[in-house]
């Protein structure tokens, strides 16, 4: 690969695919390239060939199917053209006062949904209601239902994403004609789309650093999906790495454990593992899987708190089912909602990134090591 000093590898890497798109050296049907074979060809690490897909994936010219690898979409640049289809009056027509909200199925049985009673509680006295749309986590349909909205008569769009992926070439579509596009729960750097987040960081580094001011010093981080695949995760996960480092504390790798499943028999081994080489605390990523651990714990016939703590986050009913008292992060969901009414609400469109504190809610599952 001959190599031009002035750009990074993962930049020569995109040309290099851009240039094989515009030579249709490559089938719709089959995938480009994957992480790993970008690797192998560009003798580059999986780090530098994971950027290159997640830039061009992030500008709509790539999309990836899980295990199998990225595609090519189908004449990226054809949404551009397909408003052209609309009435010419379709932006003089626009239902202003309707916002579509679109939601992954996952977030709809936490505290997502105070979020939304709060916004449309506010809302609603300035004659606004909210259109919400729950989505499978399938990149193909979430872009699908969001081309399909885009071509609605709503004045506004809230998108929750379900992955990693934004469809930034269809959003950019809602922000040219007018309408305000607010992101939940994902931070990002295009500069033409609002955004309204928790600081998932902040959380979790106020989490642990109640964990070490108890005296414990090893302490685990447990999540049923891998940081990198969800924002608000990798926020969680960089604060807890973070807050640790900062007391001078090292994280083995055995201390973390990810993609785990929340089938009891293979959790409680994980566990009876974690307490046997001497950890004091485990990290869950929320209040499910916290919870999840909890019983786990007591099945194990290890004490909550006094030889194991346990913390989650969200601060939603997991948290406080049966016996269960776990100490976890507020992220303040009704806040949320206020925020996104407030963003609707000003007459300026110009992007705005808003970020809502968070709160330590400690209970019972954790005290001294």
């Amino acid at each position: 690969m001959p190599k031009d000093p002035s750009k990074m590898l993962y930049q020569i890497i995109k040309e290099d695919i851009r240039s094989r798109i515009e030579k249709q050296q490559f089938s719709y049907d089959e995938p480009i390239c994957t992480e790993k074979s970008l690797s192998e060809q560009y003798r580059v690490s999986r780090i530098t060939s994971k950027r290159a897909i997640d830039d061009l994936e992030k500008e709509g010219v790539l999309y990836r199917k899980r295990g199998v690898g990225s595609f090519v979409r189908r004449n990226p640049a054809a949404v551009e053209h397909e408003p052209d289809l609309l009435p010419k009056t379709f932006t003089e027509s626009l239902d202003s006062k309707t916002i579509s909200v679109v939601l992954p199925f996952a977030v709809t049985q936490g505290g997502m949904m105070r979020t939304v009673e709060a916004a449309t509680r506010q809302l609603a006295s300035h004659g606004y209601h909210l259109a919400i749309h729950i989505c499978e986590h399938e990149p193909d349909k979430e872009r699908n239902l969001l081309l399909h909205l885009y071509t609605q008569q709503t004045g506004g769009l809230i998108f929750y994403p379900a992955g990693k992926e934004l469809h930034a070439d269809i959003l950019k579509l809602f922000t040219d004609s007018g309408r305000r596009v607010i992101i939940l729960d994902k931070p990002h750097d295009i500069n033409y789309l609002s955004s309204v987040v928790c600081d998932n960081y902040g959380g979790s580094y106020m989490l642990t650093s109640h964990l070490i001011g108890y005296g414990h010093r090893k302490i685990a981080y447990l999540s049923r999906s891998s940081p990198e695949e969800r924002s608000s995760l990798s926020g969680r996960f960089k604060g807890f790495i973070q807050c640790m480092e900062d007391n001078g504390l090292a994280v083995e790798s055995e201390q973390v454990k990810v993609n785990v499943s929340t089938d009891y028999h293979m959790l409680k081994h994980i566990i009876n593992s974690l307490f046997r080489s001497g950890v004091t605390a485990i990290e869950c990523e929320n209040d499910e899987v916290a919870f999840h651990v909890h019983m786990c714990c007591l099945s194990l016939s290890i004490q909550v708190p006094g030889q194991m703590n346990i913390t989650g986050f969200d601060n939603i009913e997991w948290s406080v089912t049966g016996n269960a008292q776990i100490t976890t992060v507020d992220q303040n969901f009704p806040a949320i909602g206020e925020a996104i009414a407030g963003l609707i609400l000003e007459p300026d469109n110009k992007p705005v990134v808003r970020t809502i504190p968070v709160e330590l809610v400690p209970r019972a599952s954790t005290g001294p090591c």
